[in-house]
């Protein structure tokens, strides 16, 4: 737990969660093994990936510090000038200075975190080329977090000199998120060479109309203004600054829905149609900016659990990172059409591993969180979860699926602490029990904290019964839930264009629904054209078991609503 305070008025002790650090969690998760691999076989030259594959060499791997990525990390800082500066530009220094922070929150040595200073010193001492760079003035997210990282540790105010130089000159997202309006796609509203030529003429400033609209609509670059937001708001206390998540998320969700927990079906979040892709990055990114959000912030939890289940397993399909993927698609990969600033095969293939790495890392190390006083359980993850506190750390493992999960505490000495749970908003009647005695109940979209001392060997019994609900969505279409799992329709032979004609049920615990053919809906090559309003059906209908949207590659999961002929 961090012990100096930022300023007076906001110390960072007023956190109420603080994730776990590298070390401290370990999982068995398929997707994230695969995402290791992946990602470790392209970053060897990439400082840019570094902290994602060291942060999930952490979480995957007994001995990470016996890794490759852990020795690319050390050879990049053995190139440190006695100035403290690095012979990269400073994005790439900014990338393995972080990658350096990861591996002193495993491993906390001296002349690493020496090593970090020195950078930081040197930063200060060349400001201006900081700041000239792109990637840090309009995404300043990773350096203020490195900053404040940093701070927690040493306590020098220097550090907070450079986070409020940083707020007061980088860009200002806390604005942006507070008026965010955008409701038509950049598609439709400027085509990419014109956008491209225009942020050129610009020289990349902020403040020029293409460079404004192409960061303010991009996922990826949005969910890094979340991120600076948030940051901002930890270090300044301004009601503005620590709002801005919230509101800013109510504004993109209610333009642009949240189907499979990517915004929307749109790279650029612009809302197109779920015929459009989503940009296997911004989901990374937008996993790391939610879980990075103060534990209180429940709709976030919410957000990132839809993430969680549904969009980040579905970007890891058939052993390779699915660079776009699309609500309705009819191929494992449906290419690039209607994809807005499409990059190069190696160059996409890099982005999508280093965010996803980063964003899949951030949230399995706030799955559990430590508190002020005890822990709190966010995200039902199996793994072991080793939490710090001021009576022993306690060692909680995580058992189950599908709404229902065993946790086990396991302490050197009797602990006294709150333990608080996550009811999700689609458990019905939901239960908890400790070492199967008694039971209390616990409301949807809120979190019941069980105060008690806690005894080696204590087990908690988590029932949380999945509801099956029915939200509209784009052009009155219909999604499917059963639990937080978005449902879809995996098409027989050319079966796919189907509507809802009635709502869906329980069978013998799968999901089946009514579906009637309909005649107007096209499709060009394997994509699905966008969804129509309300259309005219055909035929008998045909009561179809739905899978998981992260188990269908090839799949409908946004119904349109039908009607009869």
């Amino acid at each position: 737990m961090p012990l100096k305070p930022i300023f007076d008025k906001a110390p960072l002790i007023s956190l109420t969660d603080l994730p776990l650090r590298p070390g401290q969690v370990r999982v068995k998760h398929e997707k994230m093994e695969q995402l290791y691999a992946d990602v470790t076989a392209l970053a060897e030259k990439q400082p840019l990936a570094w902290e994602g594959a060291f942060r999930l060499a952490c979480l995957v791997r007994v001995k990470p510090m016996e890794e490759p990525c852990a020795a690319w990390i050390r050879a990049a800082l053995d190139c440190q000038g006695e100035d403290g500066g690095l012979p990269l530009n400073v994005r790439d220094a900014v990338a393995v200075m972080r990658a350096a922070l990861a591996m002193y929150e495993l491993d906390a040595r001296r002349p690493l975190l020496e090593k970090l200073v020195s950078w930081c010193g040197w930063a200060a001492a060349h400001w201006e080329d900081v700041l000239a760079e792109n990637a840090v003035r309009t995404r300043p997210a990773d350096l203020m977090e490195l900053w404040q990282a940093l701070y927690r540790v040493t306590g020098k105010k220097a550090l907070l000199a450079l986070c409020d130089r940083l707020r007061q000159q980088a860009m200002d997202w806390s604005g942006v998120l507070h008026t965010f309006a955008v409701q038509r796609p950049m598609t439709r509203v400027t085509p990419w060479e014109d956008m491209e030529a225009g942020m050129e003429a610009e020289g990349g400033s902020e403040a020029g109309f293409y460079t404004r609209q192409y960061l303010t609509c991009h996922g990826e670059s949005l969910a890094d203004g979340m991120r600076s937001a948030a940051l901002n708001g930890q270090f300044s206390g301004n009601g503005q600054e620590l709002s801005a998540p919230r509101i800013g998320w109510e504004k993109i969700s209610r333009y642009h829905g949240a189907v499979c927990g990517g915004i929307s079906a749109d790279e650029t979040i612009g809302g197109a149609s779920p015929s459009c892709g989503v940009d296997a990055a911004a989901l990374g990114a937008w996993a790391e900016a939610l879980a990075g959000l103060d534990g209180e912030n429940t709709w976030a939890w919410e957000a990132l659990e839809t993430l969680w289940v549904n969009g980040l397993p579905a970007a890891m399909q058939g052993g390779q990172p699915v660079p776009y993927q699309r609500v309705n698609s009819l191929a494992v990969n449906c290419g690039t059409r209607d994809c807005y600033h499409v990059h190069e095969g190696s160059e996409q293939a890099l982005r999508v591993l280093n965010r996803l790495s980063r964003g899949m890392a951030k949230a399995a190390c706030c799955a559990v969180t430590a508190r002020p006083d005890g822990m709190s359980v966010n995200l039902y993850q199996p793994g072991r979860y080793a939490v710090p506190m001021s009576g022993g750390a306690v060692l909680m493992n995580i058992e189950g699926g599908e709404g229902r999960y065993t946790l086990t505490l396991q302490t050197k000495q009797d602990v006294r602490a709150a333990l608080r749970l996550r009811i999700p908003a689609w458990a019905e009647n939901a239960c908890i029990t400790v070492n199967d005695e008694g039971g209390e109940e616990g409301r949807p979209h809120t979190w019941l904290t069980l105060t008690r001392t806690w005894h080696s060997g204590d087990r908690i019994q988590v029932e949380l019964p999945r509801s099956l609900s029915v939200s509209e969505g784009h052009h009155q279409s219909a999604c499917i839930r059963y639990g937080a799992e978005v449902m879809a329709y995996v098409p027989a032979e050319d079966k796919w264009a189907v509507a809802l004609c009635g709502e869906p049920e329980l069978v013998d615990g799968q999901v089946v629904a009514p579906l009637r053919h309909v005649p107007a809906w096209h499709k060009r090559g394997s994509v699905p054209a966008d969804l129509p309003v309300l259309p005219d059906t055909d035929g008998e209908i045909m009561r179809a078991v739905l899978t998981p949207y992260a188990e269908a590659p090839c799949r409908i999961a946004l119904f349109p609503r039908g009607t009869k002929a």
